[in-house]
């Protein structure tokens, strides 16, 4: 249990669970390190937050109302009642792409250096990831790349999400319905290849608990209009299949599992009960060494300068390292 809550960046949620009286079976030591991972997890994130509360009031001192994301966004929605029992990483705020440069100026003109170590970090969906501390912050002007700007463009998150006042500041959560959509195209599109085999438990509990805060506020039909539209209706289904197979979820809607839907999700269970045979998996493997190559060369081909930097960093020993390190592992980078 320790292993597979570390592994999956769930165990702060089940020390929650476990000290809310929920019954693991555990004997004494084991609910004692669970109640410590609790009490940590706890003064981490009050850590997090209150660097969030810094940004935000730089960021409103310029006249720009963040839009909060993933981990941030759900506890500022109090999906997770108890911020204890979610696991922070980093920050992500969404800003119009107009307003990018000039909040990124702001910040470190106010102490915020940038993390220059990603050679192409320019050209992902996000700007650098900037901090003042141990607390990275990524500024994203859009959902994602690939078709996660057509699913989900930032435009309508930024239109349609809710003020919310933070100890005087003024940040804004994506709606309901843009919240489970981002987390599916999240976990589905913008993770590592290996994650829509072998999903981290986290990214399914997260699913869970957006559905008990809002319920009937999302929008399910509007969710599958969108995957539909854009094609990736059976991307869709497998996540939720996911979370019920591995939670007990009740699915919000009865899906349909035509013949190529039910052909994927035999070919995932395959591989997770045989993990080599990843490697033989032409599938597999071309999504791990090029789906994700090619949606950010198609982003740095199409900026300013970008087939130079690309040409100039193309054999660099990290990028070099780094697909070879893909090919050995098999998974995405």
């Amino acid at each position: 249990m320790l292993q597979t809550g570390i592994q999956h960046g769930i165990l702060p949620s089940v020390a929650l669970a476990a000290a809310a009286g929920t019954d693991i079976s555990a004997p004494p030591e084991i609910t004692d390190l669970l109640d410590a991972i609790l009490s940590l997890n706890r003064e981490r994130n009050d850590h997090i937050w209150n660097e969030l509360k810094i940004a935000v009031r730089l960021l409103n001192d310029i006249g720009i109302e963040p839009v909060l994301l993933k981990g941030a966004a759900y506890l500022a929605s109090d999906t997770y009642s108890d911020c204890a029992g979610r696991y922070l990483l980093d920050l992500d705020l969404l800003l119009p792409e107009t307003e990018s440069q000039r909040a990124v100026s702001h910040l470190l003109a106010n102490g915020y250096s940038i993390d220059e170590r990603d050679a192409f970090g320019r050209f992902r969906h996000h700007h650098p990831q900037v901090s003042r501390g141990s607390v990275g912050t990524e500024l994203h002007h859009k959902i994602g790349l690939g078709r996660s700007q057509y699913i989900l463009p930032a435009k309508e998150v930024i239109a349609g999400a809710a003020l919310l006042h933070l100890d005087g500041l003024r940040v804004r959560v994506p709606s309901p319905t843009h919240l489970a959509i981002h987390l599916v195209l999240h976990s589905q599109l913008q993770h590592p290849y290996n994650e829509r085999i072998w999903p981290p438990l986290r990214a399914l509990y997260d699913l869970v608990k957006i559905d008990q805060r809002f319920g009937g506020s999302i929008d399910w039909r509007e969710i599958a209009h969108r995957f539909t539209r854009a094609r990736q209706y059976g991307l869709l289904v497998l996540h939720l299949l996911d979370v019920h197979d591995a939670l007990g979820w009740q699915l919000p809607f009865v899906p349909r599992l035509g013949p190529v839907t039910r052909l994927r999700k035999l070919r995932r269970t395959a591989l997770r009960l045989f993990p080599a045979l990843r490697y033989a998996d032409p599938i597999y493997m071309g999504s791990v060494l090029l789906t994700r190559r090619l949606r950010m060369l198609r982003n740095v081909l199409v900026t300013p300068g970008g087939l130079q930097h690309l040409i100039s960093h193309i054999f660099a020993p990290s990028v070099v390292e780094g697909l070879l390190l893909d090919v050995r592992e098999g998974r995405g980078h």
